[in-house]
């Protein structure tokens, strides 16, 4: 392989369209993220590498960006896979732990409750989900990598922590060349939806996963970012530009949803209002949405919560 960094674009059966998972040539030949468990996506990729001159056995590494299954999924394509590098953050993700993904349903349909879905709606989230994740794998971590370490076999570059989009996303940073390999933390074309998650394990509260992507944003404003190697489109060379974009991108929306609050409203009310066209196909993206931005406005202080018979009603802030 000539080049240091192989871009692979892969074909997703998602909406958000194909998806780029990438090589680099370290001391040890390193695959970052991996494509969704379809058998086209396997063909593509092997007939990419051996374009490259390289085979799948080459590969000595696997590190993810994030657990999502258009990142993940293929991992159940290798034979005698390469070990996999992953912070402690990732862990429970991408093993699939039986007993997560039980809290993890069970936050869901408590949450769809009290955000004022209906039981329809919150029943075709929970039937999509199932077959999304039948595009996965269950991966099992062998080297744990940490923020502020280089990681291993890959001299010059780090993992950052940019959680936002899902809570254990993270992002590869060679700070000499400039370079990041963001997975979905930046995309060119469409902001990246902060996805609701479940608390982890033992904890009370729900994650603020709007409020988590907006520190992400400002870390890497301060970096000295010179191009970033997205999962999804075109690489971004003007990323501290992109990120206010994005960042009042964000403020705008809250402040659109905050005019369409009268009286007493359900986040799945709001969101049947900020996206018309959409909720009834996408009801938990559109709910993740929604919600993210009323933390927004929560944390701000222009909006309140206020609980009824288990359902929570949002109000503008006096």
């Amino acid at each position: 392989m000539k080049e240091k960094i192989m871009a692979i674009e892969l074909p997703t059966p998602f909406l958000v369209g194909n998806v780029n998972v990438y090589l680099i040539a370290g001391e040890k030949l390193t695959l970052v993220d991996c494509g969704p468990r379809t058998p086209g996506a396997w063909s593509v990729f092997r007939e990419k590498l051996q374009g490259s001159g390289v085979s799948v056995n080459d590969i000595k590494q696997i590190i993810f960006t994030h657990y999502h299954p258009d990142h993940v999924g293929l991992y159940a394509y290798f034979d005698s896979p390469a070990p996999v590098l992953a912070s402690k953050e990732q862990i429970p993700y991408l093993c699939q732990d039986p007993q997560y993904f039980l809290h993890r349903n069970q936050f869901y349909e408590s949450f769809y409750k009290k955000s004022g879905m209906p039981r329809e709606a919150s029943e075709l989230e929970k039937e999509k989900q199932e077959r999304y994740l039948g595009f996965s794998a269950a991966v099992h971590s062998d080297i744990l990598v940490s923020e502020g370490k280089e990681i291993p076999g890959l001299p010059g570059w780090g993992m950052i922590k940019t959680p936002g989009h899902s809570p254990d996303h993270l992002s590869l940073f060679h700070e000499e060349s400039g370079t990041m390999i963001g997975g979905d933390f930046l995309l060119q074309r469409v902001s990246s939806n902060a996805l609701i998650e479940p608390p982890e394990p033992g904890e009370m509260d729900r994650p603020r996963p709007l409020l988590q992507y907006r520190e992400s944003l400002r870390k890497a404003a301060v970096l000295p970012i010179r191009r970033v190697l997205p999962g999804h489109g075109d690489d971004i060379t003007n990323c501290r530009g992109l990120i206010r974009e994005r960042l009042k991108e964000q403020n705008n929306r809250a402040e659109v949803l905050r005019t369409l609050l009268a009286g007493k409203m359900t986040a799945y009310e709001l969101s049947r209002q900020l996206f018309p066209r959409m909720y009834k196909k996408e009801p938990g993206l559109t709910l993740s949405e929604t919600v993210g931005h009323l933390d927004l406005l929560e944390a701000e202080g222009k909006v309140k919560i206020e609980q009824i018979q288990g359902v929570e009603y949002y109000r503008k802030a006096e």
